[in-house]
């Protein structure tokens, strides 16, 4: 096929878009194939084909009018980051509709007992949490499963499986999942604003192929082990695929709790719903939570054997430090504030509950999964509230599911403080040797490095303040509660402090609203790294004006020197 011309700017950035949303649509029709083992729950195909299929189609038309008989170029300045951001704030927008459209009863047969009645707001926050693999819901509580496999809601397995593809794609990335599906040279380019930091092989499409191999092989590994430990298969694979998209979409109100013995003793008649072991189903979600937030090179080492190649990652050693110091101290603290209780309402709990709840709030937050196995994070106490804010923002591996910082720069923010006390009076002679085994080689570290991990950290701290300011100008908001929900979201971690309908009932729709969307914004700015989200309004907003400005100017000039020629 000869093509007219080369496509770029913004019409490459359309044409790319319109492939996305091909994508995104197909994605939006997926969670009905669950209906070939729910086939009674059919009534609500239309809320996820119509905007499936309409994404699909106008992607297409985008597409087609855009970049289909064109060469495509190569993505401008920015314009990579400005893909991105409408890459995913799309995914936001078709992830809500499913949610939202159970209201409008044309699409339901009428029926109006499958209303969610939620609104655009509501299922925009669900949709974003989803994507953006945090975890925080505002879902009626209805649709939880209660029973075996069972809920009060009759349309339940459709939409929580719909919240784990959304988990599923958002941990690994959408542009990965079109990697994987649609060659381009400017893939590469998107795979690393999108906040992925190492390649696995050369190629993209390959390298996508054998990360989503990796993260099948652990899904279906726990789905498995969830299940022989006493899942049933639905609850196995949503809870696998939640672990490992760090995500913490539960198919159950209050998550892994529910599997904990000490929940099926006050169910009437002896008949416990689970019959199934509690523990092993923790620990099992340990390991699945551990191995999301583990960059993936760091898996293909345990399945080649190198083990001390992995062992020794500087990012290994620092989330085991973490896990191992926070654990124990907020074990402690939690263990003596409920034996010596300050409160009626805070039970007494032995040491080995406080351990147990201790060891999983810690690794849900630094992993920024969001499972809980206890009532709520405020009932172990404030310490554990404020240390679990800490290692959540320090959050997990780079090139992994999880969000935050990453280890890797807060490692080499620490080693530099030893290394400046280390080397601070050595001699101008001696080589002052800064080094970090990552990725199975020793690396030396360079100041750009350094500088580069002492910028984002800066940058993060500040977003954590002023949008801690920001939810303290909400009505009914405290401190403690301010900055641990906007940490929480932009972390990706989505443990939840604030009670959502208590909120909405106290402060009104308009102050509930608010919070919501400005949790929306944290999850987006934590998803993508903060940084693309800039580029993308600098290349929509700014170079606009900019090129304006130059045309101006350059007309300026062109009229100038006509006018003095004609003199």
């Amino acid at each position: 096929m000869k093509f007219k011309k080369e496509a770029k700017g913004l019409r490459l950035v359309l044409g790319y878009f319109g492939l996305f949303m091909i994508v995104e649509g197909f994605v939006t029709l997926f969670p009905l194939t669950i209906l070939a083992f729910y086939p009674q729950e059919w009534e609500c195909y239309l809320d996820f084909l119509v905007p499936g299929g309409g994404y699909i189609g106008l992607g297409f038309l985008l597409w087609l009018f855009t970049i289909a008989f064109y060469k495509n170029g190569k993505l401008g300045k920015n314009e990579d980051a400005l893909l991105l951001v409408l890459l995913w704030i799309s995914a936001f927008v078709i992830g809500a509709f499913p949610f939202w459209l159970t209201k409008f009863g044309v699409l339901n047969h009428q029926n109006p007992a499958i209303n969610l009645n939620m609104s655009f707001t509501e299922a925009f926050f669900e949709s974003t949490s989803g994507y953006s693999a945090t975890g925080l819901t505002v879902i009626p509580e209805t649709v939880f499963l209660t029973g075996v496999d069972s809920s009060s809601y009759g349309w339940a397995h459709v939409f929580l499986f719909h919240r784990t593809i959304m988990q599923f794609i958002g941990g690994v990335g959408l542009v990965l999942l079109v990697a994987s599906v649609i060659s381009s040279k400017n893939n590469f380019k998107l795979f690393f604003a999108e906040g992925h930091n190492d390649r696995l092989l050369p190629n993209l499409g390959r390298n996508a192929k054998l990360i989503f191999g990796i993260y099948f092989g652990w899904i279906a590994a726990g789905t498995l082990a969830l299940w022989t430990a006493g899942m049933t298969p639905f609850d196995a694979f949503c809870h696998s695929t939640a672990a490992l998209a760090t995500g913490g979409f539960s198919t159950r109100s209050n998550s892994i709790m529910f599997y904990s013995s000490e929940t099926y003793m006050g169910f009437g008649n002896g008949n416990l719903l689970y019959t199934g072991n509690g523990l092993i189903i923790e620990g099992i979600t340990l390991v699945l939570m551990i191995a999301g937030a583990t960059n993936f090179v760091l898996h293909t080492f345990l399945l080649s054997g190198k083990i001390k190649h992995f062992a020794k990652d500087v990012e290994i050693k620092t989330a085991l430090f973490l896990i191992i110091v926070c654990t124990i101290f907020t074990s402690v603290v939690t263990f003596q504030e409920h034996s010596y209780t300050y409160s009626d309402s805070i039970d007494h709990i032995d040491f080995w509950t406080s351990l147990r709840y201790s060891v999983f709030n810690i690794v849900s937050s630094i992993t920024t999964t969001g499972f809980t196995n206890f009532p709520s994070i405020t009932y172990l106490g404030h310490f554990s509230v404020f240390v679990g804010l800490v290692v959540m923002t320090i959050g997990g591996g780079m090139g992994s599911t999880a969000g935050g910082l990453k280890q890797y720069r807060v490692a080499l923010l620490l080693k530099e403080f030893r290394w400046s006390f280390k080397y601070k009076n050595s001699s101008d002679r001696y080589l002052n040797v800064k080094s970090v085994t990552r990725l199975g080689q020793k690396k030396e570290v360079d100041d750009t490095s350094i500088f580069e991990a002492t910028n984002y950290t800066v940058l993060y701290v500040t977003f954590l303040v002023i949008g801690t300011f920001t939810l303290l100008c909400l009505k009914n908001t405290t401190l403690e509660e301010s900055i641990y929900e906007w940490g929480t979201s932009l972390s990706g971690t989505g443990i939840s402090i604030m009670n959502f309908v208590a909120y909405k009932s106290n402060a009104g729709i308009g102050y509930y609203n608010g919070l919501l969307w400005a949790l929306d914004v944290a999850m987006l700015l934590g998803r993508l790294e903060i940084l693309p989200v800039f580029y993308a309004l600098n290349r929509f907003f700014v170079v606009p004006l900019e090129n304006a400005a130059k045309k101006h100017q350059a007309n300026k000039a062109k009229r100038s020197l006509m006018e003095q020629e004609e003199a």
